[in-house]
């Protein structure tokens, strides 16, 4: 009979509509919650019984499924140096366990309260760690993704074995008479800049660099690194005043093209031009100290700059028709320093800042995204778990693919929506209460049917 239909659908409509209000309440209890994304009940008719040929009757209906809104939640400053948060696709990777020799297994979050644990490990509250890319004593990240880790609290001196200038030579310096004579250095040259270099022991000298145009109607110079001679072991360091002599310690030309930029007469592993030689370093000076330092090997370039992964700059020497001038100087030696402050750039590279006024980037943070995040499955503590249907997660660096940027000292807030919250409260409240009207309603109609037999 029809009405009793009607009273199992009245009854699918409850059980639909609690299931509803429950998705509604989880909603704005964690409408607090960090990085929390809401939750939305979908419902779907029951499959329907045919009363006749051209008559179909349906049977009430179900929960289809619960699904996650992962849009972004608005960022909130915190003012914790380990906190980060995620703008963007991606989500932290987090290890569970991996105690005494134990893999562990891998959750995935978007809360990022994070905080340093007593060995030095980027944990969440409940002991998870932190998954990255640790960097290397060159800056380099390695492609392994492990737990991040800090524990270089200071710095040791760093030899220079490289300085990098980029000068501009006025091309219409005139040729010398003379050739360079360290002896009278500034009569012998066109032009002279200075840089600090450092030994193994962290104790700093000035190397001063000199440029000699060569001849005139061709764009060649000679460069001349001078060093007090008294600095330096087994040399003539003064002369017959005692007065210090200037000690060559490198030399070497520098031509230009027709452009005004210089030859790249060398190439780097990857096939692209190089100034130096950094395959043989067939280029480099031999320097030794009087101090008792260690004999350290020192590559003077003039070409595009480097940064800390290896990739070359725009930005190199040029001899130009305008004044001479040192456009920029770096070299890579530093003295001893002890660990500042920590950062995290958007690109999620943990950077430390040492008192002698250098960074060191010692690992980057890695996110993870997914063909489907729809397919995550919740573990509770705002983490998630990886299933058949939300495919293999990619890993990789902030900003890279579609992962988004880390925000350091900053938390991601939930997404729930309260106005739309209590708007979807009031229509699950009248929904269930018109289907508890169908239910008493058809109660009525049997009711009247069992009085026939009076």
């Amino acid at each position: 009979m029809a009405i009793h239909y009607a009273l199992f659908s009245g009854v699918s409509g409850l059980t639909v509509n609690t299931d509803a209000m429950g998705v509604i309440s989880n909603n704005i209890a964690n409408s607090n919650t960090r990085a929390f994304k809401a939750d939305r009940a979908e419902f779907e008719d029951l499959l329907a019984i045919n009363l006749n040929e051209h008559s179909q009757l349906g049977r009430g209906a179900r929960l289809r499924s619960i699904t996650t809104n992962y849009t972004q939640g608005a960022l909130s400053h915190s003012g914790g140096i380990t906190d980060m948060a995620i703008q963007g696709e991606g989500f932290f990777v987090m290890r569970t366990g991996g105690a005494d020799g134990d893999a562990g297994a891998m959750t995935y979050t978007r809360q990022g309260t994070f905080r340093f644990d007593r060995d030095g490990f980027i944990t969440d509250v409940h002991g998870q760690k932190l998954q990255g890319f640790l960097a290397g004593s060159d800056g380099k990240l390695g492609t392994r993704m492990q737990d991040l880790m800090i524990t270089t609290t200071s710095m040791t001196p760093v030899p220079t074995s490289k300085v990098t200038m980029n000068v501009n030579l006025d091309l219409r310096e005139p040729v010398l008479i003379e050739e360079f004579d360290p002896r009278r250095p500034s009569e012998t040259s066109n032009y002279a800049s200075t840089v600090t270099i450092y030994d193994n022991f962290g104790q700093s000298h000035q190397a001063t660099l000199y440029f000699s145009k060569d001849k005139k109607g061709e764009n060649s110079w000679s460069w001349y690194a001078c060093i007090d001679g008294g600095e330096l072991k087994d040399v003539n360091a003064f002369d017959d005043q005692g007065k210090p002599l200037a000690h060559v310690i490198g030399k070497g030309k520098l031509q230009f093209d027709e452009n005004g930029k210089p030859l790249m007469n060398f190439r780097t592993k990857e096939g692209k031009p190089s100034y130096i030689d950094v395959m043989e370093m067939t280029d480099a000076s031999t320097v030794k100290f009087a101090n008792g330092a260690a004999a350290q090997k020192i590559q003077f370039n003039f070409g595009p700059m480097e940064d800390e992964d290896g990739k070359s700059g725009k930005q190199t020497s040029t001899s130009l028709a305008t004044r001479s001038n040192t456009m920029y100087h770096s070299q890579n030696g530093s003295e001893a320093g002890y660990l500042k402050s920590l950062k995290v750039d958007q690109e999620g590279n943990l950077r430390a800042v040492y008192t002698n006024g250098l960074e060191r980037r010692l690992g980057a943070v890695a996110l993870a995204t997914f063909p489907s995040p729809q397919g995550l499955q919740k573990t509770g503590q705002n983490c998630y778990g990886q299933t058949y249907r939300s495919g293999e997660p990619s890993v990789g660096t902030p900003q890279t693919g579609s992962r988004g940027s880390v925000y350091s000292a900053s938390l991601e807030e939930s997404n729930v929506d309260l106005a739309s919250q209590f708007v979807d409260m009031i229509t699950t409240q009248r929904g269930f209460q018109a289907n508890s009207k169908t239910i008493t309603t058809s109660d009525s109609m049997l009711e009247e049917i069992i009085g026939l037999k009076r």
